[in-house]
C-alpha cells in the first residue's frame, strides 16, 4: 500500500460508517493490516530535553563543597554535584515526580526534596535517596526545619502544612491551614511556630507545631493583592516574606511584637533570602538586578555593588581555591538552566559556569504547525522548545519557555508563554532559532488561544493567579504600540477558543480563572465579536442537544468545510450555524465525560478531505462531519495534522505519528474479501462490492476514469443500502472504498 498523495474522495464522508462503527479503545490505536486508512502509530522519540532547575541546596561531602539540585522532567532527576571539579557525582531518578520546587539541607547533612506530593531524603552517608511519602497532596512546597531536625512543608491543592520527624519516621498532616485557598507556597520555622506563605490572597499563617493551632496574619495594606507569598525565611527574630506579583514586596514580620515592620522593599527577585555567613548580622536579597545587604538591627539596605540579573534560588557560601577574583567566601546560587553563579562581595566579581547537570526529556506542552511546514513544540516545565522537520525526520531544540498557545503569520511563528502571558516572535526563515519578546499582556498568565486574523493575532488568555476574567488581546506585530487589550470580555470567564468567519470573530470560554480561585459562573459561553468595531455583539449559553447540563468549558471552535462552526464540550462535538447561532448538529461521542478540562482547549483540525481530527475528551478521534460517525485512534490532549496530511500527536515526552494511507482498488477488494472470509460481510454484499470494484478497475485500466468513478459510486451505494448485520466491520471497509486512488 502506497503512502497517500492527494486522495480523491468520491463524496463527503457522510456515507461512511452508516452500518455502524468499529470502536478502537483509547490508547490502543490498532488497525487492520490490509485496507486500513490509518497506519499503526510510530514513535518519533522525545523532542525536548531540558535542565529545568527551580531550587538547590548545599552541603559538604568528603571535605568538598557540593550542590544538591533536581532537574525537573519525566521523571525528575536529583543530582549531587561537586562544585570544585564541576562533576555530577551521583544522580537519582525520582519516580512519580516531574517537578521539584524545594530542597533543604538539615544540620546532620541530610537533604530533603519536595516532589509531586512526596518528600524525599538523601543521606550523604549512605548515598541513598528514600521516598518518605506525603500527606495526600499533589505538590510539596517550601521546606524548612526546626532545632530538632524535623522538616516542615506546605502544599497544593489544599493549602496544608506537613511535618516529617526523622527520629521517629512520623509524617504529620496538620490539615488545611488556609481554608478556601490552594497554596501554602513557602514556610519558615521560628521558636516553636511554623510560618506559611499563602497563595493567592497574600497572607501568612502562624502555626503552633505542637498543638496544630493556627492563626491567619494579613500582609500590610500597601501590598498589591492577588498573588502568593512565595518566599519565607527566618532572619533572627524576623520572618521575611517575599510576595510574588504586584510590586514584589519584601516584608519583615517581628515575632517579638507580632507586627509587620514599616520597612519593606519592592522589586524583590528571589525565592529565598541569602543568609549571611555564620555569626553575621547581615542578610542579602536581589532587587532589580542588584544584590542588597540588609542590616539586622536597622533593616536598612545598601547596594553591595554586585550585579545579578535573575532570581535567587537558594544560596550558600563557599571558598574558591586559587581564584584571586574570589577571595575568602563567595556566594553561590543556581540558575534555572543549571548554571552555577559565584558572586564575591569584596571584589564585586561575578562568574557563571554551566555545570553538566543531567538533563531530562520533558513532556510536550503545545504542538502546532509552523508556516514552514514544520512542527513546533514547547515543553513542560518551560525553558525549551523544539521544531520537528517531517521532510528530513530531524528535530532541533531552542530556548522558548512554557508556551501555552502558538500561531503562525507569514514566515513568523508566535508563542504565548506562561507565566505572565508574554508573546514571543520567531522568524522561521533564519538559520538560528531565536525567539524575541514582543509583548506582555497585562494581568494575564496563560495565552492558550492564538488566532491569526488579517495579519493580526487575536489572543485569548487565562488570568493571573487568584483572578477571574480573561482578556481578548489584539496584537499587530507590525504595530505593537497600538495593541488593544479588552479585559473580562465575558464576566469572570476566560477565553479558550477563537475562530474567524467573515467580519466576525467567534469565541468560547471556560468558567475557570487562574489557580487559587473558584469559579463564580455556572456555564461556559459562546460569544460573537465584531472585527471592525471591536465590540462584543452577543454572548450566550448554547443549547447543546444531548447535554442535560451546562458544561464548564467550551473550546476547539473551528470553521468546518460545511461552513458551520464546530466546537466541543466534555465528550460532545457540536456544530453551530454562524448566522442563527443555533446548534444544528451534535453528538455525544464519549458518554459519562463531565467537567473535562480546565484551560487547555480541545483541538479540532481538518485534513484536505474534510475529515475532522480532534482531541475530544482526551481521545484522538477521527470524525465524519456529516454523519458524525467516528473512530478513536488513541489518547492525547495535543494533536495536529501535518503538511503531509498525517496525524501528529503528543504522548508524554514523545512525538507520535499516524500515517493516513491511500487505498487502491486492489487493496479495497482485498479487505472486502478478507472481511467476507471471516464472516463480517454477508455473501450478497460481498459479491455486489467486488463486482462493482472489478468494473471500476477495468475502466481504470482502459483510462476511462469517469466511468471507473461511477462504479465506485455504485459500490458506495451498495454499502449505503447494506444492513448493519451485512457489514459488521464497516468503518475500514467504507473508508477503504472512499479513499480509493485511481
Amino acid at each position: 500500500m502506497k503512502k497517500k498523495g492527494k486522495s480523491f474522495w468520491i463524496i463527503a464522508l457522510a456515507l461512511v460508517m452508516l452500518a455502524g462503527f468499529m470502536y478502537v479503545p483509547a490508547g490502543s490505536a490498532t488497525a487492520e493490516t490490509n485496507g486500513q486508512l490509518f497506519a499503526d502509530p510510530v514513535n518519533l522519540g522525545h523532542q525536548i530535553e531540558s535542565v529545568a532547575v527551580y531550587d538547590s541546596a548545599y552541603g559538604e561531602e568528603d571535605g568538598r563543597d557540593v550542590m544538591y539540585t533536581t532537574a525537573s522532567g519525566s521523571p525528575a532527576i536529583f543530582q549531587v554535584i561537586d562544585l570544585e571539579s564541576q562533576e555530577v557525582l551521583r544522580s537519582y531518578p525520582l519516580e512519580g515526580t516531574g517537578a521539584v520546587w524545594t530542597h533543604i539541607t538539615v544540620p546532620n547533612g541530610n537533604v530533603y526534596t519536595g516532589g509531586n506530593g512526596h518528600l524525599y531524603e538523601y543521606s550523604p552517608g549512605t548515598q541513598e535517596v528514600k521516598d518518605l511519602g506525603g500527606i495526600g497532596e499533589s505538590v510539596v512546597y517550601g521546606l524548612s526545619y526546626d532545632e530538632d531536625g524535623r522538616v516542615y512543608f506546605g502544599s497544593f491543592p489544599n493549602a496544608k502544612a506537613g511535618m516529617y520527624d526523622p527520629s521517629t519516621g512520623e509524617m504529620r498532616d496538620y490539615g488545611t491551614v488556609a481554608p478556601g485557598q490552594s497554596y501554602t507556597r513557602s514556610t519558615a520555622y521560628h521558636d516553636g511556630f511554623l510560618y506559611l506563605g499563602v497563595g493567592v490572597d497574600n497572607r501568612m499563617v502562624k502555626l503552633d507545631v505542637e498543638t496544630g493551632e493556627y492563626e491567619s496574619i494579613p500582609v500590610p495594606d500597601h501590598v498589591i493583592q492577588g498573588s502568593s507569598v512565595w518566599q519565607m525565611d527566618a532572619f533572627g527574630d524576623y520572618i521575611v516574606a517575599g510576595v510574588g506579583g504586584g510590586d514584589n514586596s519584601l516584608l519583615f514580620y517581628n515575632t517579638n511584637t507580632d507586627e509587620w515592620e514599616d520597612t519593606y522593599y519592592e522589586n524583590n527577585r528571589g525565592l529565598r533570602l541569602i543568609q549571611g555567613l555564620p555569626g553575621s548580622d547581615k542578610a542579602y536579597f536581589q532587587q532589580s538586578g542588584r544584590i542588597m545587604e540588609i542590616d539586622y538591627d536597622t533593616l536598612a539596605a545598601r547596594d553591595t555593588g554586585v550585579r545579578f540579573g535573575t532570581y535567587i534560588r537558594n544560596s550558600a557560601w563557599v571558598q574558591l581555591e586559587g581564584d584571586p577574583d574570589f577571595p575568602g567566601y563567595s556566594l553561590v546560587t543556581v540558575q534555572f538552566a543549571g548554571q552555577v553563579t559565584y558572586m564575591n562581595l569584596e571584589t564585586k566579581k561575578v562568574k557563571t559556569i554551566q555545570l553538566p547537570v543531567v538533563g531530562n526529556p520533558i513532556p510536550i506542552q503545545t504542538l502546532e504547525n509552523g508556516p514552514d511546514g514544520n512542527l513546533y513544540m514547547s515543553g513542560y516545565p518551560g525553558g525549551k522548545g523544539a521544531v520537528y522537520r517531517p521532510n528530513s525526520d530531524t528535530s532541533e531544540m531552542f530556548t522558548l519557555g512554557q508556551a501555552e498557545g502558538m500561531a503562525a503569520i507569514g514566515n513568523k511563528m508566535y508563542f504565548g508563554v506562561y507565566p505572565g502571558a508574554i508573546i514571543y516572535e520567531l522568524d522561521t526563515t533564519k538559520e538560528v532559532l531565536d525567539r524575541q519578546q514582543i509583548y506582555d499582556i497585562p494581568h494575564q498568565d496563560r495565552p492558550f488561544e492564538m488566532e491569526p486574523v488579517n495579519d493580526k493575532l487575536y489572543i485569548g488568555t487565562i488570568p493571573d493567579y487568584g483572578k477571574l476574567g480573561g482578556s481578548l488581546t489584539i496584537l499587530d506585530p507590525a504595530d505593537l504600540d497600538n495593541a488593544q487589550v479588552f479585559e473580562n470580555v465575558i464576566h469572570n470567564q476566560a477565553i479558550v477558543a477563537l475562530a474567524e468567519k467573515g467580519d466576525k470573530l467567534y469565541g468560547s470560554t471556560t468558567i475557570a480563572g487562574g489557580l487559587g480561585i473558584d469559579p463564580t459562573e455556572e456555564a461556559a459561553k459562546v460569544f460573537v465579536w465584531d472585527l471592525e468595531s471591536n465590540e462584543k455583539i452577543t454572548e450566550f449559553v448554547p443549547d447543546i442537544p444531548g447535554l442535560d447540563y451546562n458544561p464548564r468549558m467550551i473550546s476547539g471552535m473551528s470553521e468546518g468545510p460545511d461552513g458551520l462552526l464546530w466546537s466541543a464540550a466534555d465528550g460532545t462535538i457540536f456544530a453551530m450555524d454562524p448566522e442563527t447561532l443555533e446548534v444544528v448538529k451534535s453528538k455525544t461521542i464519549y458518554e459519562d465525560v463531565k467537567n473535562y478540562g480546565r484551560w487547555r482547549p480541545i483541538h479540532i483540525r481538518w485534513d484536505d478531505n474534510g475529515i475532522m481530527y480532534t482531541t475530544l475528551a482526551g481521545k484522538l478521534t477521527a470524525i465524519d462531519p456529516d454523519s458524525l460517525d467516528f473512530k478513536t485512534l488513541g489518547s492525547t490532549e495535543l494533536m495536529t495534522v501535518g503538511i503531509d496530511g498525517d496525524i501528529y500527536y503528543a504522548d508524554g515526552t514523545d512525538l507520535m505519528k499516524i500515517d493516513v494511507l491511500e487505498n487502491t482498488l486492489e487493496s479495497a477488494m482485498d479487505l472486502i474479501s478478507e472481511e467476507a472470509a471471516n464472516g463480517s460481510i454477508s455473501h450478497p454484499v460481498h459479491q455486489q462490492l467486488i463486482n462493482s470494484l472489478k468494473q471500476a478497475a477495468h475502466h481504470r485500466d482502459k483510462g476511462d476514469l469517469d466511468q471507473a468513478r461511477k462504479f465506485i459510486d455504485k459500490a458506495l451505494g451498495h454499502l449505503k443500502k447494506a444492513k448493519d448485520e451485512d457489514v459488521v466491520n464497516d468503518l475500514e471497509v467504507k473508508l477503504a472504498v472512499k479513499t480509493i486512488e485511481l
